[in-house]
C-alpha cells in the first residue's frame, strides 16, 4: 500500500471509529464472549463448538500441539476467518466498528507497511484510534526501537519486525490484546519487556488472549492457561 494510501486510510479508520474510541472500559465486564464457534477448513473440522469468556484484565493462554486450532481460534476472535456461532467483543462482532476499535491483533509474523518507517507506524497508528502518539514512543522504547525510527521493514529482521508489531498493538491500549505466537522470534530482553507489558495490561483492567509453545508465562501470575481442545463441545 502507498504511504499517501494509507495516511487516507488512516483517517478514513479514525473517523468511522471515533465514536466508540472513547469509551471507558468496565472493569468489571466481560470483555469477550465467544459461543459455540465452529470452522472447517477443507475437509478439516478445526474448531467444534468452542465456547470462550474473557473478563476483562485477564490473561488467557490457549495452549495445544501444532494443529489444536489455536491460531485458527485468534483469528475467528479477531473476525478474520468466519465461523458459526458468535463473537462479541465488549458487545460488538469483532468485523463491526465498534468490535474493531476494542481490539488490536498481531499474527506470528507483525504485518508492517513496506513505505512506512517504524515512527510513520506509531503515527499511523496513533491517528486511525485517536490513540496518544506519546503512549506508542513509550512501547517502542520499552523494546529498544528508539533508535530505530527512522528505518523502514526491509532493513529490519524478523524479529525486529515483531517488535515493532507488539509495540504498536501495546502501545494502542484497546480492551482486548491477540497475540498469536508472540515470544517466537523475541530475544531474552524483549521476552521480558513484553511480559511485563502483559502484567501491566491486565493491571490497567484490559485483556489479552495469546498463544505460545513454549513456557514463557510459567512465572507469571494471574494467567489462566487453557488447552483449546478443552474449549470444544466434546470436551465440555
Amino acid at each position: 500500500m502507498k504511504r499517501n494510501t494509507v495516511w487516507r486510510a488512516a483517517k478514513l479508520r479514525r473517523g468511522a471509529l471515533s465514536r466508540f474510541l472513547s469509551g471507558r472500559l468496565c472493569h468489571t465486564c466481560r470483555v469477550l464472549i465467544a459461543r459455540n464457534l465452529s470452522v472447517t477448513l477443507g475437509a478439516a473440522r478445526v474448531l467444534h463448538d468452542v465456547d470462550l469468556d474473557v473478563k476483562a484484565g485477564q490473561l488467557l493462554h490457549l495452549t495445544g500441539g501444532n494443529g489444536a486450532g489455536k491460531t485458527t481460534l485468534l483469528r475467528v476472535l479477531c473476525g478474520l476467518i468466519a465461523s458459526s456461532g458468535s463473537v462479541k467483543v465488549q458487545g460488538h462482532p469483532p468485523r463491526s466498528v465498534a468490535g474493531r476499535a476494542a481490539l488490536a491483533f498481531v499474527p506470528d509474523e507483525a504485518e508492517l507497511y513496506d513505505d512506512l518507517t517504524i515512527a510513520e507506524h506509531a503515527q499511523f497508528a496513533a491517528l486511525a484510534y485517536a490513540a496518544p502518539l506519546e503512549d506508542l514512543h513509550t512501547a517502542l522504547n520499552a523494546f529498544g526501537l528508539g533508535h530505530r525510527l527512522d528505518q523502514f521493514p526491509a532493513e529490519l529482521s524478523r524479529g525486529t519486525r515483531q517488535k515493532v508489531g507488539l509495540a504498536v498493538a501495546l502501545g494502542l491500549k484497546r480492551p482486548l490484546t491477540l497475540l498469536d505466537e508472540p515470544f517466537g522470534t523475541l530475544d531474552t530482553d524483549s521476552r521480558q519487556v513484553l511480559r511485563d507489558s502483559l502484567s501491566a495490561l491486565a493491571a490497567d483492567g484490559r485483556s489479552a488472549v495469546l498463544t505460545t509453545h513454549g513456557g514463557e508465562l510459567a512465572q507469571m501470575k494471574g494467567v489462566r492457561q487453557v488447552a483449546v481442545g478443552a474449549l470444544q463441545g466434546t470436551s465440555r
